[in-house]
């Protein structure tokens, strides 16, 4: 029997769902779609239906559930935003609030943050490692955008600038997934984003190197 578009749709969210589960859990390599068809309750062939592997599944799992925040991060890049860095801040404390009431989500974080660590003898694969320099050149699109608006001083290096940015937010998110008895994220959500906004503001530029003196006899 012909599966309707529904039916076909449905499958594809299950499939992500366990997905992003196993993949939070014991991160993608360790993972295997067999492991998913299994858990989901299908079979392979369906899993090979909807992703070629397990890697564009990641990349479907990290596009969907970031879907929700496009259009804030969007306005972010916008030529015609008037206030970049009030949206980015809009943007860092929706994501913060999300991560505590959202399991999805949450696990969708978890996952990426487990495969862009490149802790120890494990190398960031090529999907994650493309992924983590797409969201690199928006965050310094932001940055940029920001500089010319006059929020952020002309000086700083929109490089060191975005890697403060997911520096600090992982660490949050990552204080918080190991305590999270401790101390709620969602409530604190605004003054851990203003004190990163505070800290892109602080940033020194990096001093010129200085050339060694010739010296005449």
């Amino acid at each position: 029997m012909r599966r309707t578009r529904e039916e076909a749709e449905a499958t594809r969210l299950a499939i992500m769902e366990k997905g992003l589960e196993l993949f939070s859990e014991q991160g993608v390599a360790a993972t295997r779609l067999s492991d998913i068809a299994r858990e989901a309750g299908f079979t392979r062939g369906a899993i090979y239906w909807h992703f070629k592997n397990k890697w564009d599944l990641f990349e479907a799992i990290s596009e969907h559930y970031s879907r929700p925040f496009k259009a804030l991060s969007d306005a972010c890049l916008s030529d015609q935003e008037q206030d970049p860095l009030g949206k980015l801040r809009q943007l860092l404390v929706t994501l913060l609030s999300r991560i505590e009431h959202d399991a999805s989500f949450r696990r969708m974080m978890l996952m990426f943050i487990r495969e862009s660590s490149g802790m120890g003898e494990r190398e960031v694969s090529d999907p994650v490692a493309a992924f983590m320099h797409y969201q690199h050149q928006r965050r310094l699109s932001v940055i940029r955008n920001a500089i010319r608006r006059g929020q952020l001083p002309v000086n700083i290096d929109p490089e060191a600038a975005s890697w403060l940015i997911k520096a600090m937010i992982d660490g949050f998110v990552t204080s918080w997934l190991q305590r999270a008895d401790f101390f709620s994220i969602s409530s604190n959500a605004d003054v851990f984003v203003d004190t990163v906004i505070a800290s892109l503001s602080a940033l020194q530029p990096v001093p010129d190197s200085v050339d060694d003196e010739v010296c005449e006899v």
